[in-house]
């Protein structure tokens, strides 16, 4: 049985009953084709303007450790991984508790989650938009990423 969920984020999603919720709300490690931890698929780079290309390569390191944080689950390095306006709206405990109940679920599942698909959709100043996949479409995520001291930060929250 699947129910609508509303997120954290405000974000509706499709899920299975309990835990799966958790599982909506972000990412996921990165693998191999063999299997084994590795970096996901390249992408394009985005462009903050037109004509400008822009090094995504620091964006696309954090959102992968992120989603390897997340799904570890690490909650050390995926909080250290959250802008300063989450950590202020998020407890460590509050992350923790989510990323426990997915890992829960994922286990239930049988299923390991891992990141799939990484696209860097924008680049503007200090800001991104970064569209992930963990290789089920319900749990894809758009989230906003911002650049706080030279180091991306997860910005969805």
């Amino acid at each position: 049985m699947r129910t609508t969920h509303t997120t954290r984020t405000g974000l509706r999603t499709l899920v299975a009953p309990a835990a799966l919720a958790a599982l909506a709300s972000l990412s996921a490690c990165t693998q191999g084709s063999d299997g084994t931890p590795g970096a996901a698929p390249a992408t394009p780079r985005a462009t903050a303007s037109s004509s400008a290309p822009v090094d995504t390569a620091p964006l696309e390191s954090s959102v992968r450790a992120y989603v390897k944080a997340y799904y570890a689950p690490d909650t050390g390095a995926a909080y250290a991984l959250l802008s300063t306006r989450c950590r202020k709206e998020w407890s460590r405990e509050d992350l923790d508790e989510l990323m426990n109940r997915a890992a829960q679920t994922a286990e239930q599942l049988d299923r390991t989650y891992t990141l799939q698909r990484l696209s860097v959709d924008r680049v503007q100043g200090d800001g991104a938009q970064v569209t992930y996949g963990v290789g089920e479409p319900q749990y894809d995520e758009r989230t906003s990423w911002v650049r706080e001291d030279g180091e991306w930060h997860n910005d969805l929250c």
